[in-house]
């Protein structure tokens, strides 16, 4: 500073001068990372720094053009990569390598990709929402770890395990791409993460979808494909009534099988839960018929199978003469099983002695003082539903011998039901349903492991098309399915399809209120105005201006009038995204460069975009 220089700010402190106003080119000052702190510390405790700029579709309408890249070298990972215009995406890699699943993220990394490490001591209120784990970057995680990532979408975000122990439902019209774009995404995480699971398959084309990610992921030889063919044979009644542990071999848990099954075959979601009237009576009527029947069997210690359960319905005496005459005593195999049911008993303690004589009693007394319309209709329905199970192609998959059960899951196998609804029509969707209630019975007895570090293997329980094998039992099933490691994925068309199978409005929210990751890819109807109320709203700052003026009316002079103006400025609640957006999202193929977009809403994590934390991200998926 020069002595001028200096003599004029002393003269200007003192009040004698004041310099003229010289204007100068306004320059932007650089706002420090944490402004609005009382220090670097709390804002490390706070909020995050500010992301690398991502799609602002925060605005509903008005989204990027965007081209996908991959930035993994997994097939169809999701893109949030913005390219120039006219640069084609990059080639995806033919065959994907497994994803290094046991990586944890920094809780923060600065703009030169270091991690931000906070200042101590100070207190940390809460703890960013998107984060994958808190260990630094030596450390692994554990196999099959909460917060083991599946699938990476950048900026600190992604899709993880425990993402997935919360359960997934995709939505998406025919066409939109919800099978080669997000469903494909998510396998392609589970299949190289290593879970086992069960496929349901509506479609004819599902089996050597899976075959074909299978070997794309390494997992070929972890297939277990169930076919008309059987080769894969499991005896579910005699899996249920042989099992180990303190709740196997019961009746009553046999019998809620073939409740099950027969609910399938009647076109209903399973066992009634109310009703009364002439059918409740039947209802009940049938499942006292089952409970003796299958306990005849297993009190003579041989093993259970329908066509057993049949032989002894059909045999089973009409009238008391029957029970005295020698032929029927020697040629009828519910009086065989009755004779190996007292000479077994004898040996055994009290109680089960107790049984069978309970059991003797409606055999011998109950059944044969039926009326014989009522004999006839119980045993006709039980006819009913034997009958798919006991002939040509379910015999062999279902009566016979067991060489393959929902447990091999638990093992890492991927078990495909290869009998598709859309081939096998009633047949299909009575297999695809018995494997479907069995392996979420066998989920649900998984208990955690105690061993520090150790976390059971995730199971995935997988449904294109899942209007075909929603039941009631669903909802029971994933309010309680993570602890146990089970990973639901449904994908169906809209939420409809469901009410049409559930019946009620309370049956569908309370199944997909347990599906927390929501994908909403292109769509249409009422079901976009309720991914929109999912998305949930924020409040948005309006101005309104008016402007008027009205005509002399001759009392005023020429040039004189009424002039009004103002301007309002309210707060209005909006929708993050409005239902109209759903309708305009790319649907993949050659129109839309093959590519897929879907909104996901993930169980209330919160995604940034610059200084905006939303509820929900656009993906953009390859479907090449």
């Amino acid at each position: 500073m020069t002595a001028k220089t200096t003599r004029h700010a002393q003269k200007r402190r003192r009040g004698r001068v004041a310099l003229p106003h010289i204007p100068r080119r306004s320059k932007k000052k650089q706002k420090p990372e944490w402004r609005g702190y009382t220090s670097q510390a709390m804002f490390l405790a706070k909020g995050p720094p500010n992301p690398a700029p991502g799609p602002r579709f925060h605005r509903a309408l008005h989204r990027p053009v965007r081209t996908a890249a991959l930035t993994n070298p997994a097939q169809g990972t999701a893109s949030l990569v913005t390219l120039p215009k006219g640069v084609p995406p990059l080639e995806p890699c033919p065959t994907v390598r497994r994803l290094d699943a046991a990586r944890a993220l920094p809780l923060w990394t600065s703009s030169r990709g270091r991690p931000l490490t906070p200042v101590l001591p100070c207190p940390i209120h809460r703890l960013p929402p998107t984060i994958f784990g808190v260990t630094n970057d030596k450390k692994r995680l554990p196999e099959f770890h909460p917060q083991t990532v599946l699938r990476d979408w950048g900026n600190n975000e992604g899709f993880r395990l425990v993402d997935a122990l919360t359960g997934v439902c995709v939505f998406g019209a025919t066409g939109s791409g919800k099978t080669s774009g997000p469903a494909k995404h998510l396998a392609y995480g589970y299949l190289a993460a290593g879970f086992g699971g069960l496929v349901l398959c509506a479609k004819a084309e599902e089996r050597r979808q899976w075959e074909k990610w299978a070997a794309e992921t390494g997992r070929t030889d972890d297939l277990v494909i169930v076919d008309s063919t059987g080769n894969h044979r499991f005896n579910f009644m005699n899996w249920e009534a042989s099992r180990p542990g303190e709740g196997g071999g019961f009746t009553i848990n046999i019998v809620n099988l073939l409740d099950e099954i027969a609910g399938a075959i009647s076109g209903g979601t399973g066992p009634s839960e109310g009703g009364g009237g002439t059918d409740r009576f039947w209802q009940d009527a049938l499942h006292h018929m089952n409970t003796n029947l299958v306990d005849l069997p297993r009190l003579a210690g041989v093993e259970i199978s329908l066509p057993l359960l049949s032989d002894i319905v059909k045999t089973a005496p009409y009238d008391k003469a029957q029970l005295s005459d020698a032929k029927w005593k020697k040629e009828s195999a519910c009086a065989r099983i009755l004779q190996d049911a007292n000479e077994e008993t004898l040996k055994a303690g009290a109680e089960i002695r107790a049984d069978f004589e309970e059991c003797k009693k409606y055999w011998e007394v109950e059944f044969p003082n039926l009326s014989e319309k009522t004999r006839s209709i119980i045993t006709l329905t039980f006819s009913m539903l034997a009958r798919p199970l006991v002939t040509q192609p379910l015999r062999k998959l279902f009566s016979a011998d067991t060489n393959v059960k929902p447990e091999d899951a638990f093992d890492g196998k991927i078990i495909i039901v290869d009998l598709p609804v859309q081939e096998f029509r009633l047949v299909g969707r009575i297999a695809n349903l018995t494997w479907k209630y069995c392996f979420q019975v066998a989920v649900l007895r998984r208990t955690p492991l105690t061993a520090p570090d150790t976390y059971l293997r995730p199971v995935f329980l997988w449904a294109d098309e899942a209007q075909n094998f929603v039941t009631n039992f669903d909802a029971e099933y994933q309010a309680v399915a993570r602890s146990a490691g089970g990973c639901t994925v449904y994908l169906t068309q809209n939420r409809e399809s469901y009410l049409r199978v559930l019946k009620n409005d309370a049956a569908v929210d309370s199944l997909l209120g347990n599906l927390q990751a929501k994908f909403f890819c292109q769509n249409t109807g009422q079901t976009n105005s309720w991914a929109a109320f999912i998305l949930g709203q924020r409040w948005v700052k309006m101005t309104s201006t008016t402007a008027g003026q009205q005509r002399n009316d001759g009392t005023k002079p020429q040039n004189e009038g009424n002039h009004s103006s103002g301007v309002t400025r309210a707060e209005q609640m909006k929708m993050f995204v409005e239902a109209a957006t759903f309708t305009t999202l790319k649907r993949g193929g050659e129109a839309h460069n093959f590519q897929v977009e879907a909104i996901v809403y993930n169980g209330g994590n919160l995604f940034y975009t610059g200084n905006l934390a939303l509820p929900y991200r656009l993906l953009t998926f390859n479907q090449r």
